[in-house]
């Protein structure tokens, strides 16, 4: 993300999710106000006006996922737990070879999350199916 996919708007802080500007609710507006403010990564000379919300120690090239979780994790929020249940909610709802390719994610951990989730492909076809071919 880049610090542009954020604006505070009429009614708090929001955040740019493809052409949508969505309202950040305000216990999560505060942690990220907070991380915008004080973003690590740019006190070196090639990296003081990165435009990136997590900028790495290279320039231009993001933070590494261990550090951006342990940022997480110190403010409070259980990265890990919140990635499982995202993963739960999507094998619910799309394909695991789909989810997997998309997400760069092995198919066999896609396979775990869809189990935990009660889940699986032939779930997805039978609820397509039943919805019609525009997913109605």
């Amino acid at each position: 993300m880049r610090m542009d996919d954020f604006r505070e708007g009429p009614n708090g802080l929001e955040v740019k999710l493809g052409r949508d500007w969505i309202g950040v609710p305000e216990a999560a507006a505060a942690v990220i106000r907070v991380h915008l403010a004080s973003r690590p990564g740019l006190s070196t000379a090639a990296n003081p006006d990165c435009p990136l919300v997590f900028p790495g120690r290279m320039p231009g090239r993001t933070m590494h996922v261990y550090s951006v979780a342990t940022i997480l994790r110190e403010s409070g929020i259980p990265a890990m737990a919140s990635r499982s249940r995202a993963w739960i909610q999507m094998v619910r709802q799309a394909p695991l070879a789909v989810l997997a390719d998309a997400l760069g994610v092995n198919p066999q951990t896609a396979m775990r999350y869809a189990e935990r989730a009660g889940t699986d492909y032939l779930g997805y076809a039978t609820l397509r199916s039943l919805q019609g071919p525009e997913g109605a």
